[in-house]
């Protein structure tokens, strides 16, 4: 895949800038604002039943797509004064009656003002209730009732080969419509916002604008928010990824309790990989240092922060971590996968070799600044 670029869907004239959080503290209680539905007609054999043709779907999500322009403040020398001009635009999807909306972070990120198109015509200004540049998602609010909803799919119930329809408002056509298939499933690739995980990968056609609308299933139900297409022309080339459902149920529920994604922090940082462990010469040392001969597998602790949960734990410099709540652990990006799951507060269970003795530590994890 020589030459191949991730291209993230923003308009063309979006430049990808640092991001905040906005920070809502809120108290009360809240019901999940996502709920998955198990709704899907299922044949004996166990694969979703495919339907004579896609209308049905189609005419229940197409209501609630909306476009998302990001304006920003951009300074015109030559009148000197500010104005509010286009910076980015993508694709968005009402998750509930009175204005949530779900789009990409990458879409909303640096503006001033965020716009939302509807189907019927109407524009209204939107709040960004929070976003998350981790799994590359955000929450908006609009002020408006009766909006129509789309219905959420349990998206660990897909199966490769399934049926999926792309929704979004690419290059600015809007509300525009693309079928293809659920081509893999737990695809983990690097973005230019971070990490994207057990991603849905389609060859629905995906281009610039649909970032943040819909993937469905057949019977209309969302099943991914479209985030990330590879293409070394930036256009479709059958290789679109989206975040799953479930993933993104969890992130928004967050999203709009908290106005962010508690993430847990850990406090120690580890060689890349186990290969660190497997090379003769870091052997010697780790033997000469410790007096024992090292694990070969795992990952080794270069340091450990103060004060950090995992310092308080009792993990210490050369411990070698093997499993994280019961999971092998090889990478720094099995440790990025188990952690990105967590929250502040839960506990970690460390499965470590410590100088020669295995340990098993229980590390309660703070919240992630």
């Amino acid at each position: 895949m020589a030459g191949l670029a991730l291209a993230v869907f923003v308009g063309v004239l979006a430049a990808l800038r640092t991001s905040h959080w906005l920070d809502r503290n809120g108290t009360e209680e809240l019901m999940p604002l996502l709920r998955l539905e198990d709704g899907m007609e299922v044949q004996e054999n166990g694969s979703v039943a495919a339907p004579a043709d896609f209308r049905a779907a189609v005419e229940k999500v197409l209501p609630a797509v909306v476009s998302v322009d990001r304006l920003s403040r951009m300074y015109d020398f030559f009148d000197d004064e500010v104005r509010i001009a286009p910076s980015g635009s993508g694709s968005g999807v009402v998750i509930s009656s009175d204005g949530y909306i779900v789009t990409n972070n990458h879409v909303v990120r640096g503006g001033d003002t965020i716009a939302v198109r509807f189907k019927d015509g109407r524009t209204l200004v939107a709040e960004i209730v929070g976003a998350d540049p981790r799994s590359d998602l955000a929450l908006l609010k609009v002020e408006a009732k009766d909006l129509t909803a789309a219905r959420v799919g349990d998206s660990s119930k897909l199966r490769i080969g399934e049926w999926a329809i792309a929704f979004g408002n690419p290059l600015g056509y809007s509300h525009t419509v693309s079928v293809g298939v659920i081509s893999s499933l737990n695809r983990t690739m690097e973005t230019p916002g971070g990490v994207l995980v057990d991603a849905i990968q389609t060859d629905a056609a995906i281009n610039q604008g649909n970032s943040g609308g819909p993937l469905t299933n057949a019977q209309g139900e969302v099943i991914g928010i479209n985030s990330v297409i590879v293409s070394n022309s930036g256009g479709s080339i059958g290789l679109g990824f989206s975040i799953p459902s479930n993933r993104v149920a969890r992130v928004v529920n967050d999203l709009r309790k908290h106005g962010r994604v508690r993430y847990g922090y850990f406090g120690a940082e580890t060689y890349s990989d186990s290969a660190v462990l497997q090379n003769d010469r870091n052997r010697a040392v780790l033997k000469g240092e410790l007096g024992v001969d090292p694990p070969r597998e795992g990952l080794l602790v270069r340091s450990v922060y103060r004060d950090s949960p995992a310092q308080s734990a009792g993990i210490q410099r050369w411990d070698v971590i093997q499993q994280l709540n019961g999971k092998p652990v090889r990478s720094t990006m099995d440790l990025y996968l188990v952690l990105l799951d967590l929250r502040a507060g839960d506990v970690l269970k460390v499965r470590l070799w410590s100088k020669g003795a295995a340990k098993t530590l229980d590390v309660r994890l703070v919240e992630a600044l």
